[in-house]
């Protein structure tokens, strides 16, 4: 071994606000019609990754999940 080297786990890239009224109206209105939550969540995801293609499930479902319902406090 000649170094050390170093990985980046899921490091998020910058937010790309073009997307997010997109992602939070198709969230919105499908909670406004009585879909259950988990669906909106799931159908919002889809929204961001396809406006971001090479981001990972995990982040975009995190990011997601902070432009529907903020940020948890515990």
């Amino acid at each position: 071994m000649s170094g050390t080297r170093m990985i980046a786990l899921d490091s998020f890239p910058p937010e790309p606000v073009g997307c997010r009224d997109a992602v939070q109206r198709c969230y919105n209105g499908l909670c406004s019609c009585g879909q259950p939550e988990r669906y909106a969540l799931e159908a919002a995801v889809t929204v961001y990754r396809y406006h971001n293609p090479d981001c990972s499930a995990f982040q975009a479902e995190t990011v997601v999940s902070q432009w529907v319902a903020g940020a948890l406090r515990h």
